[in-house]
């Protein structure tokens, strides 16, 4: 703490609480962003707020949260338009790589309609349900416990009734799928299978069931990475197939039964393609331009060795005393022990003398992190163990605790690099995430260009009052968020300049930063300011105190003394 007076001025931040009044929300309709062939609305923004997870959606309806998604929301607008450009919707793997989301969609929403429509509770399996479960249903009566029953019931229920819709759609399309032909279908290596190009895997009379072999070497290569991963052997190929043809045959009801015209599906499928062209034309523009041959791999390796390296760390053993004359002491004899090889002499003047005789004062492990085991975040400790050479005694330093400290390094275990064929893998990934991050950064500042895209985050500021500001800003202080309060009087000198709030303002985040923050740099600029950009005021004494205090030139007796002559004067 900076002394009594400082006590004093935490009272008057007291007296800035002040009632929150009502403003009106920024209109749905307001443009914060705009670019050729289109523009982003203040509506769109809450509307994509309201679609996240809702753990995450306080992280954006904070002004910093909206500007950052505004940010996500141009650059995925602006790589949709470039997707359009390239016409990726007619790239040849494009179908292929979307089908199966596509069909999914009608079976879930056909199947929904179905149970909805089909599946039928009576009461006597309802009770007999309940009676058979009593534990679930504690102190509730039958009819108290009927909707969850019937919701417990539903999905056995349902599969009931899809897997006999299945046989009677089998039938009609008269699905054969053939098992020897599956089970002779080389996984590790598709080329060698068109031998067998036109053996059918999978017949119907309907051809976009029916698959032959060279059908789905032509499908293999587009197939998504997880169902490539997927397929492990013969077994859950068969197994992927049966899944693939119960797909088809729903998908090919629900389009019969007019689901193409269902809202939802609608919606959903639109969704669907959106996010497909926004991969493929990521992939066309940043991915696929990489290099990643194994020359180019391998240069990578070497110019990161670091990163597929062991973490180097050290071992000492560590001396920790009250005061500085008593480390010195120590230290000299300490040394004299460790040139005699004295180790268990060593032990005993730890546990008899050391502030850290656990372990016989051994730390292990201390990276290059700034952070030392049993102690924590020590920045000068931790450079003191890695300037220090190894098997010499460090010098006596002061560490975060106010110990006088000094040690031997014992063991230091240096950085070994894994050898390239073993992380190949693991290179390859680091380097495709790497390149492909400068190459996302650069491409959509050109597409910003391209398009000439304008942001206006202005326009999504809700500007307060300023005894609105000072008000938030007094709550995020009671909730100890003291950065969140800081960005509040930031507003009130951003839009309230007038000596006066702005001037209240600038002197609390100078208090802040000292009294709460510990951030004298930052408070001594804020201070400064206030005897710098406002006319003489009821704070210039206070800042002046306070810059004193944080420059080491206050002399809290003296004032005391003078206080007290003054009052015996009066």
């Amino acid at each position: 703490m900076l002394g009594m007076k400082s006590l004093k001025l935490f009272s008057f931040a007291a007296l800035i609480a002040i009632t929150i009044n009502m403003f009106a929300a920024i209109p749905a309709e307001t443009i914060i962003a705009d670019f050729e062939g289109g523009k982003i609305t203040m509506g769109q923004l809450e509307e994509r707020v309201k679609q996240l997870p809702p753990m995450y959606q306080p992280k954006y309806s904070t002004p910093e949260g909206k500007e950052n998604l505004l940010d996500m929301m141009c650059t995925e607008e602006l790589f949709y338009l470039e997707a359009l450009a390239h016409d990726v919707r007619n790239d040849d793997r494009y179908d292929t790589m979307i089908d199966n989301q596509i069909k999914s969609v009608y079976f879930g929403e056909y199947k929904k309609e179905l149970g909805n429509n089909l599946i039928t509770y009576t009461d006597e399996e309802k009770k007999i349900y309940y009676n058979e479960h009593m534990d679930i249903f504690v102190g509730r009566t039958f009819e108290e416990s009927e909707a969850e029953i019937e919701k417990r019931l539903r999905p056995e229920k349902e599969k009931d009734l899809i897997d006999s819709l299945k046989v009677d759609l089998y039938k009609k399309y008269d699905i054969q799928i053939n098992e020897e032909n599956i089970m002779a279908f080389n996984l590790t290596s598709i080329d060698s299978n068109e031998v067998n190009k036109d053996k059918m895997l999978i017949e119907s009379n309907n051809p976009e069931i029916a698959l032959s072999v060279g059908q789905f070497m032509d499908m293999f290569e587009d197939l998504p990475p997880q169902n490539k991963a997927a397929l492990r052997d013969n077994a859950s190929l068969q197994k992927y197939l049966e899944n693939r043809v119960e797909l088809d045959v729903f998908y090919l009801e629900a389009l019969e039964n007019g689901f193409d015209k269902n809202e939802y599906v609608q919606t959903t499928i639109e969704q669907i393609h959106r996010n497909m062209m926004l991969r493929t034309v990521y992939n066309k523009l940043v991915v696929d331009p990489i290099d990643l041959s194994d020359e180019a791999v391998k240069k990578y390796y070497d110019t990161n060795i670091l990163q597929f390296s062991t973490k180097p760390y050290r071992k000492i053993q560590t001396f920790g005393f009250e005061s500085e004359d008593v480390a010195k002491k120590m230290r000299k004899q300490v040394k004299k022990l460790l040139k005699k090889n004295k180790e268990e002499e060593l032990k005993t003047l730890i546990a008899e003398n050391s502030v850290y005789s656990a372990k016989d004062g051994i730390l292990d492990h201390i990276y290059n992190n700034g952070i030392i085991p049993g102690i924590g975040k020590d920045e000068v400790y931790s450079e003191m163990v890695w300037k220090t050479k190894p098997n010499k005694l460090s010098k006596i330093f002061k560490n975060s605790k106010d110990i006088y400290v000094f040690f031997n390094i014992i063991e230091d275990v240096q950085a070994v690099s894994s050898p390239f064929d073993e992380v190949k893998a693991k290179v390859k990934n680091q380097m495709l995430k790497d390149i492909s991050k400068e190459s996302f950064d650069r491409i959509s500042a050109e597409l910003e260009t391209k398009y000439n895209l304008k942001k206006y985050p202005e326009n999504m500021v809700e500007i307060l009052t300023a005894e609105e500001y000072f008000t938030k800003a007094e709550n995020a202080q009671k909730r100890r968020r003291f950065t969140d309060a800081i960005f509040y009087y930031d507003k009130v000198i951003e839009h309230h300049k007038n000596n006066s709030d702005d001037y209240k303002a600038t002197f609390m985040k100078g208090f802040l930063y000292a009294e709460e923050l510990k951030d004298k740099e930052n408070a001594l600029i804020s201070f400064k300011e206030v005897l710098s950009d406002f006319p003489e005021g009821e704070l210039h004494e206070s800042a002046q105190f306070m810059i004193d205090e944080l420059e080491g030139r206050s002399n809290l007796i003296d004032q005391f003394e003078t206080e007290k002559i003054e009052e015996n004067k009066e």
